[in-house]
């Protein structure tokens, strides 16, 4: 098992594990916000060990590319050229019933 602190650039990120302040550090978190955001699993994935917790490189780099491509996904929605107008009248409820014609 290779520590961060110990990472030689060519060593296979499958082998690197990081611990909670490590990775606190990576994302340039505060000491308590950090604790709170790794807590929360539905921001950051959940250790590969717990006691003491570590997370491995490789997944913490693919939770990385995810949430990049969302962001990017994201954005190019709210910018896309070919998005339609839209009007007040396609913001209102639209009816139960269509009017009768005469």
């Amino acid at each position: 098992m290779v520590w961060a602190h110990d990472v030689d650039r060519t060593l296979d990120p499958r082998h690197v594990f990081l611990s909670a302040g490590e990775v606190i550090a990576r994302y340039g978190w505060g000491k308590t916000k950090g604790y709170q955001n790794l807590k929360d699993r539905t921001l950051v994935p959940p250790p590969v060990m717990t006691h003491p917790d570590r997370w491995r490189l490789d997944q913490l780099l693919a939770w990385e590319e995810k949430r990049m491509a969302l962001a990017e996904a994201a954005l190019d929605a709210l910018v896309a050229p070919e998005r339609e107008e839209v009007t007040v009248t396609d913001l209102l409820p639209q009816p139960k019933r269509k009017r009768r014609t005469a």
